[in-house]
């Protein structure tokens, strides 16, 4: 099945790949896409975007929020999308470190390879790069102008992962046997072969895509605070002790569980509110531990909207097009998104 493998062509725009890490001989990748021959005038505001697939599928092409593309494009900004190491070849922590090289490669050399000057930066990521985002704030210096995480994965602490054990979109129970058995043989070996990327196919079909069943038994089993760390039983400790279980070391992985910086930019939660695959709580339970930190945060609790809704809302590729009036399950879509453009506006300029 075919794969997106650029970013759609907008006028007076190029895109280009670049490497923007080697890490043991592997070359981690980012495809920037920038007005080439559009006339600018100082800094070019820049929105960096995460991509998703739970940590473990996907690359930089992967599930593309095509309305924010389009959004930049309109506007005169740069688009980022990198890739990042997935589990469970590694943990999340190196999903986590390449998500600030990613940002700070932008900061210091992207405008030397594309021949602008680089202006604000708003960070933004879908799904685990929501996840991305905000663990990435919470560490970098300069902080981004604002975060937008889009249905984001935002608390590895919350009851899905810990007690649920349900798949996804209501998928019914599987097997996991014979991917248990995969995962415990990569935990044999002494050195797995790290990927940076995992190509998934325009229409998902989850028994297509190589890796998705890691994805299912990662759920089913209730694995993933065992996964992003490296440590086996963690969600067990979790689970018998509360969160104090989780060692020092890994609690930047669960930044809404712990505290975060008083130093945080503004945000935009957007989540749809019956979303079956990341819980719409994750997100709730992350913007009351935002404010707390006395974070700025804007939400766009969408009724009537799954994980990925924005990628199945026709005509999404043209927002700017779309009429958002009216009170159907449609128009709130849209609603949001356009919300989240006006957001970035304010903070791009």
């Amino acid at each position: 099945m075919a794969s997106i493998t650029q970013i759609p062509h907008h006028d007076g725009y190029t895109s280009r790949t670049f490497v923007y890490k080697v890490i043991d001989g592997l070359e981690i990748k980012t495809e920037v896409a920038w007005p080439a021959t559009k006339k600018t005038s100082g800094p070019v505001p820049v929105l960096l975007h995460y991509h998703g697939g739970f940590l473990v599928i996907g690359d930089r092409f992967s599930f593309l929020p095509t309305w924010l593309v389009s959004s930049c494009a309109s506007r005169g900004w740069i688009f980022v999308t990198p890739d990042y190491r997935l589990i469970p070849e590694t943990t999340a922590h190196s999903s986590l470190d390449d998500a600030v090289d990613a940002y700070n490669w932008v900061l210091t050399k992207m405008g030397g390879e594309i021949g602008l000057d680089i202006g604000k930066v708003v960070m933004a990521g879908s799904s685990a790069g929501g996840y991305l985002a905000l663990g990435t704030s919470c560490l970098v210096s300069p902080k981004p102008q604002a975060v937008v995480t889009i249905y984001g994965m935002l608390d590895f602490a919350d009851p899905r992962y810990l007690n649920d054990g349900s798949l996804i979109f209501g998928m019914p129970p599987i097997d996991t046997s014979g991917t248990m058995k995969k995962l415990e043989d990569l935990g044999r070996q002494d050195h797995p072969s790290v990927v940076s990327g995992s190509p998934v196919p325009i229409v998902v079909d989850p028994k297509a895509v190589p890796r998705f069943e890691y994805i299912l038994a990662l759920l089913a089993e209730r694995l993933f605070p065992d996964y992003i760390t490296g440590v086996p039983g963690m969600r067990q400790a979790i689970v018998d002790k509360g969160i104090g279980a989780i060692p020092q070391e890994h609690r930047p992985l669960f930044p809404a569980a712990f505290g975060l910086p008083s130093d945080l930019p503004p945000f935009l939660v957007l989540h749809g509110r019956n979303d079956s695959a990341v819980p719409c709580s994750a997100s709730e339970t992350a913007v009351k531990a935002l404010k707390t930190a006395g974070a700025s945060v804007q939400t766009e609790f969408v009724d009537d909207a799954e994980h990925g809704f924005d990628g199945r809302l026709e005509g999404a590729s043209n927002l700017d097009a779309l009429s958002e009036g009216g009170d159907d399950s449609r128009a709130l879509q849209i609603r949001a998104l356009k919300n989240v453009v006006k957001f970035l506006e304010r903070h791009l300029g």
